[in-house]
């Protein structure tokens, strides 16, 4: 055995004392997982390296009067973001005794009023009272906060724009945000996760009970989970299930938009979307451009129409249903003159290269009203029907029979006998009689009670106007039959895929946001899907269609229209990356409650019918 000397730390070779390295002093230090590639404090920013900038800001105390659990979600949205929430208690004693001393003082001042009194001193007093007595039983604490905000970018003319637009939206909040000019190195060291060791940056904190200090926290966005919703996938980041229902109350609307470029899985998710909300009996309506929905609904049990030019569809634009609101029944004349209006518009923009003017629009309107009121329909649900009528077979109906409406025919007639409308009755030749496309000029023969159906516009690929107008025409009238009374109460979807079709058309935001309308008040969800994200940032009506959607869920896009599509969603630089990267089947979720990131993947016994 080798005995220990004093010098067991010398060097054989120097006599120097030898260095042994402690197995402590080899394992990272806190201060290591933070420590930047450079650090260069400046005036109002900070240098941490190549590509990487930032700017510390802390919030005022004069936080706003009503704030919620994720209240800061919407603020990390709008960049590279970090929010470091500084709490410290206070002693609970000297709490209650500042308290205390406050109520004397204001029943002092209350006392000495003259008249009537102060009701609002009182409600003070009230509300102190009861702060103190939930001290006093231990049901609340009163922490010091503070709230610093760090924003990121790769370039220093980024940050000075980031800053900017992410300052000026933190004001439409209620939010102050002091950038720390000259102490810029003291607030970023406050920001961090550094336990006892952080900074107290200044004095000055704002008092908060334990229960409000929870809305400091932006942990509202990471799981979605609504109730009476369906499983549509789970998050890439927590590994949870979520569990979508666009039709939550605490949506602006139902509908959804769904974009991703080729490979990126969009009709395999959308068609497990609707295997699982059939599941949950929606009613359910497809508009099908590609054939690639026939396999899925005749599997469902539901009804697959095909359509060909030429050939009656069965459907009649005038066709209405007896609708009911807060216990009233009633014909809603007022949409179906705007049904009209919108179809015709859109065949005056096509065919004789401008819209309608305001002289036509009235015209049209008083001609649509006089059809229905030549046939003895008004908003009177009895007078949709007659006891008695002859079918087309000749053969006599008896009972509660619906009465024939007006058809496209008997509106270009009427439309011939207004000077202002002739042009638009000639160009309305080929849609009605025997013309190449008077698919619509008919009685409606399409029963819609089907749970679940679908229109094949397979037909139309080579001629994108039919394919839109038969779309149009049907949209309206599913959207009508949806509206019955009989549905009341009833989930209903229509998916509408490559609806890049309406941006086309100036008077499609103006329609879309009828059906909008009507959607949120009977329960109709519309699920509009394209390729071609770019089809609907080019214009203003396109951007209308996207903003008309509450859910939103981007799946892969091209990198080369990622700038546009962050710029437009206000999307961060890693949410971008995501969305350019994604796997088959992953896109980013939001509402404007959340945004979180998607896997969809169907189960096993799914795959049968969800591939083309």
């Amino acid at each position: 055995m080798k005995l220990k000397t004093k010098n067991k730390n010398l060097s054989k070779n120097t006599g120097q004392p030898k260095h042994e390295t402690s197995m402590f002093e080899l394992t990272p230090d806190i201060f290591d997982l933070f420590l930047p590639d450079a650090f260069q404090e400046n005036v109002d920013y900070i240098y941490l390296g190549p590509e990487n900038y930032c700017r510390v800001y802390v919030l005022d105390i004069d936080y706003p009067g009503e704030m919620y659990v994720g209240f800061f979600d919407s603020l990390l949205d709008k960049g590279e973001i970090a929010i470091s929430v500084f709490i410290e208690p206070r002693d609970t004693g000297e709490a209650i005794k500042d308290i205390t001393r406050r109520i004397n003082a204001m029943k002092s001042n209350a006392m000495l009023q003259r008249g009537e009194p102060d009701y609002k001193l009182l409600a003070q007093i009230e509300w102190y009272d009861a702060l103190r007595s939930s001290l006093q039983r231990n049901l609340e604490k009163i922490l010091m906060t503070q709230v610093f905000i760090v924003v990121y970018a790769k370039t220093l003319e980024k940050l000075k724009e980031d800053c900017i637009r992410i300052t000026k939206f933190a004001e439409s909040l209620g939010l102050n945000m002091r950038c720390l000019s000259f102490e810029q190195q003291k607030g970023f060291l406050s920001s961090l996760p550094l336990g006892p060791r952080n900074l107290r940056y200044f004095e000055k904190f704002r008092l908060m009970t334990t229960s409000s200090t929870a809305c400091l926290f932006p942990v509202g966005n990471t799981d979605i989970s609504y109730d009476e919703g369906f499983y549509i996938g789970y998050n890439v980041i927590t590994n949870s299930p979520v569990f979508y229902n666009q039709f939550d109350k605490q949506l602006p609307n139902p509908h959804m938009a769904i974009f991703g470029t080729t490979g990126a899985g969009k009709s395999t998710t959308m068609k497990t979307m609707l295997g699982r909300m059939a599941a949950y009996g929606y009613n359910i309506c497809v508009l099908d451009p590609e054939r690639e929905y026939e396999k899925i609904i005749n599997m469902l049990g539901g009804k697959y129409v095909r359509i060909r030019p030429g050939e009656k569809l069965g459907i009649n634009p005038f066709d209405v249903e007896v609708e009911e609101e807060e216990g009233k029944r009633f014909i809603d004349l007022n949409s179906k003159v705007a049904d009209i209006r919108f179809i015709l518009n859109i065949i005056s923009e096509y065919y004789i290269g401008k819209k309608l003017d305001g002289v036509q629009m009235a015209a049209i309107e008083r001609i649509v009203r006089k059809l229905y009121y030549d046939r003895g329909i008004t908003s009177d649900p009895d007078s949709l029907y007659t006891s008695v009528r002859m079918d087309e077979k000749g053969q006599l109906l008896v009972g509660k029979i619906k009465k024939e409406l007006p058809t496209l025919s008997d509106l270009r007639e009427e439309l011939y006998k207004e000077s202002e409308t002739q042009a638009l009755a000639k160009a309305m030749e080929v849609f009605v009689g025997e013309g190449s496309l008077a698919l619509f000029d008919c009685q409606t023969t399409i029963d819609a009670d089907d749970k679940i159906i679908a229109f094949d516009l397979k037909e139309f690929e080579r001629d994108n106007f039919l394919k839109f107008f038969a779309s149009v025409n049907i949209l309206s009238w599913i959207w009508n039959k949806f509206s019955n009374a009989k549905l009341k109460g009833q989930k209903k979807v229509v998916i509408f895929d490559e609806a890049w079709m309406f941006t086309r058309y100036q008077a499609s935001a103006e329609y879309l946001e009828f059906i909008s309308r009507k959607g949120r008040k009977y329960k109709i969800s519309l699920m509009i899907a394209s390729q071609t994200l770019l089809e609907f940032l080019m214009n203003d009506t396109g951007r209308a269609i996207i903003n008309m959607c509450a859910s939103k869920f981007l799946m892969r896009q091209e990198s080369d229209m990622a700038a546009q599509i962050a710029e437009f969603f206000r999307l961060s630089e890693r949410t971008t990356e995501i969305i350019t990267s994604a796997d088959k089947g992953q896109g980013i979720l939001m509402n404007p409650r959340e945004k979180i990131f998607v896997q969809i993947t169907p189960f096993d016994f799914e795959w049968e019918y969800v591939t083309t």
